[in-house]
């Protein structure tokens, strides 16, 4: 009669414990470091810090994992992830994603061959050269639309560390540039030189290709409160900020 007794009183208890469990956030991300990447199977990085701090702040514990990017956006796509970072907007991706105010800056660059006479001010200067870009990666509409025009040879590049990969086909003399979001390229450069010194002999060349956009994380739109949960983001974000002087 105990046992019976005890096993009813536990059996009242469970519908309050799983009241109680805090709600999760399915997150995702992909390996793009210094923003996001694992490290001792932690997923770190400057952007991680910020989305994690928002989430708690919301009040939402965040399940963050890391998946090759393809994979990262079409389980946010299909509702299967909750929220996605960091990515740019684009009109596509408008269409899926309730976006997030900036939580960072990407500015992208070419990266050339140190020593070679490699400038430009119009996009044109670079007609004919062998161009490397990221498969994965929603570059400045402007550069885009220059490409489709048939102005560069273009190399799609689309390996699991397509950044790593660019940088060293442009060492090795197999494309003349590749477009790279300038931090992301310069801590690939500084983390690989001792494998790969090659390395050593690229650089980026200053001049922001489009305009410096905002990275922002998104929620996906099969989520029922997807947009309600964007706007709570951006209203922590925003009280995260630090605040200019007078």
């Amino acid at each position: 009669m105990l046992f019976r007794l005890s096993v009813f009183l536990l059996s009242l208890s469970l519908p309050a414990l799983t009241i109680a469990d805090p709600q999760r956030l399915r997150v995702v991300t992909s390996d793009y470091p210094p923003y996001e990447y694992l490290e001792e199977g932690q997923v770190v990085g400057s952007h991680t810090e910020i989305v994690r701090q928002v989430l708690s702040d919301m009040g939402y514990p965040a399940d963050i994992r890391v998946l090759p990017w393809a994979r990262a956006e079409a389980t946010t796509r299909a509702g299967t992830s909750d929220m996605i970072y960091s990515l740019t907007h684009s009109a596509d991706r408008g269409r899926h994603y309730y976006f997030t105010a900036p939580i960072g800056q990407a500015r992208d660059v070419f990266f050339k061959l140190k020593g070679r006479d490699l400038h430009w001010q119009e996009l044109d200067d670079l007609a004919g050269l062998r161009i490397g870009l990221s498969a994965a990666y929603s570059y400045a509409p402007e550069f885009m639309e220059w490409l489709a025009q048939g102005n560069a040879r273009v190399t799609q590049i689309s390996q699991e560390s397509p950044e790593l990969t660019g940088l060293r086909m442009v060492a090795r003399g197999r494309i003349d540039l590749f477009i790279c979001e300038e931090s992301v390229c310069r801590h690939h450069i500084e983390k690989n030189i001792p494998e790969y010194p090659e390395l050593a002999n690229v650089t980026a060349i200053p001049r922001t290709v489009g305009t410096v956009r905002g990275f922002r994380a998104a929620f996906s739109r099969q989520h029922p409160q997807g947009e309600a949960l964007r706007d709570e983001f951006n209203r922590v974000l925003e009280d995260l900020r630090p605040t200019n002087p007078d």
